[in-house]
This record gives structure tokens, sequence and C-alpha cells, in this order.
């Protein structure tokens, strides 16, 4: 039954990935050599030859590996690292921010051009992660994840300081920038019911799935060059007003 998910998985990506490259099962199938009605058929029984869908890939221009691997990084439910590990992040907060860096899928080259970051100093942050055992690096500091993507961060544990310290930065960063037209910042507050809370906390999470799904688009069909690193911060809830704006003590 697992196997039968993740096929229907992949092949609901790669249709997601065809419409954004602009081809419809006719377009596909004149590319293929083979009917209309043969494509239609494949996609609706989602069973061929390993051989055939590498084709469909290599015809939108991406390869199986790919495919699959957008798929884990779309369907996949967020994983907690273990506890020592998040404790040897919080000791060495540099690596952690490496890592957030790698886990949004920032190739290291860019990451060595964008924080001024020598080759020798990239390869120490990534023996440093893969002496943790969260990654395993491979030639030209190319990295295999030893760890499930996405990774889910312990908001209660040994991290807690520097999650609150990096979010509350950009939050004030967005409202210093309120007139950038590539920022946004809102804040409310109403009263409503438990009710009413919960339908809004709901659109809420598919604004994430909706910024999860379009920048692996983005990552897999755009040069890294032309995407810019973007940040989404939610959060909502009872509000505490009286305790929020105590005077500090």
């Amino acid at each position: 039954m697992k196997d039968e998910q993740q096929r229907d998985n992949l092949f609901g990506v790669l249709k997601q990935v065809l419409k954004t490259r602009g081809y419809t099962y006719a377009k596909l199938a004149g590319v293929m050599h083979c009917s209309e009605l043969t494509v239609k058929r494949l996609f609706k029984e989602k069973d061929c030859k390993m051989s055939r869908l590498q084709e469909i890939c290599a015809i939108v221009g991406m390869s199986l590996a790919d495919l699959v691997d957008m798929q884990e990084r779309m369907s996949s439910s967020a994983q907690y690292l273990p506890q020592a590990t998040e404790q040897a992040l919080a000791d060495d907060p540099q690596i952690f921010v490496f890592l957030l860096l790698l886990v949004s899928w920032i190739d290291t080259k860019r990451i060595a051009i964008e924080c001024k970051l020598s080759d020798a100093h990239i390869y120490q942050q990534l023996r440093a992660l893969e002496k943790l055992g969260v990654i395993e690096l491979q030639p030209d500091n190319k990295v295999k994840y030893r760890v499930s993507l996405p990774i889910r961060w312990r908001l209660d544990g040994p991290l807690n300081g520097l999650i609150k310290q990096a979010n509350m930065r950009y939050i004030c960063h967005c409202i210093d920038q309120a007139a950038n037209a590539d920022y946004a910042f809102s804040s409310a507050s109403r009263l409503m019911t438990v009710e009413s809370a919960a339908q809004i906390q709901e659109a809420l999470a598919q604004v994430k799935r909706d910024f999860d799904y379009l920048a692996t688009q983005d990552q897999m069909f755009h040069p890294s060059e032309q995407l810019v690193h973007t940040k989404l911060v939610y959060a909502m809830g009872p509000f505490p007003i009286l305790e929020i704006f105590r005077p500090n003590d």
C-alpha cells in the first residue's frame, strides 16, 4: 500500500511539473511519438517501465532522481533531530545557521559567496555536520543527508533561544522595511470564537503549504541566481495584551 501511495504521489508531482512546463498530454505524446490515449492511460494507471518514466523526465529537463527528490520534499512530514544534536547546534550557532542554509537547498558555492566564507571554512562546517551525523560529505562539497527532511525543531528544546532571537530580529527587520514592496508585515487583534480562530489557523497552514510547494518548484526550474532567499513567519493565538505590554522590571 505504501509503494502504491508513493507511486501515486510521484505521478502527481510529474503532472504538476508537466503543467508548469506547458506540456499537455497531446504535446507530450507528440514528443514521445505515441498517441495521446497512450499518455492518458499511462497517467491514469500510473504504471509504466522505468525507461518510459525517465524519458518523460528528460523531456521536461530533469532526471528521475530529481523527480523523486521533489516528491519526497513535498510529501515528507517534518522529523526532529536527536536532542543531543540540537544541543550541539545550540552550542555552536554558526553551524546551526549553516545547516539552515543547507536545508533551504542553497548550494555551498552560493553560501560561500553570500556569507563571505572561504572554501576551508565551508569544508570545516560540513565536516562538523558530518560528525554530528546530519550529513555525509560527498566529493566537491556535495552532501547526502543522513537524517529525514524536512527537519522540525523543538520549540521548547535547546535551540529555543536562537529560534526566538532569529524570528524576533526578522520581524523587526520586516517592520523597518515596511516601505519596501518586497516586504510585508501585518498585525491585528480582534475578539472571535475559537471556531473562527481555528478556521484562520487552517488558512495560514495552507499558506505555508503553498510557500513550500512554490519554493520547491522554483528551485527545480530556475537557476539559483534568479532566486531570493525568502522567509515566512506567522503566529496566532490568544493575545495576553497586559503581559505583552507590561513594562520591563
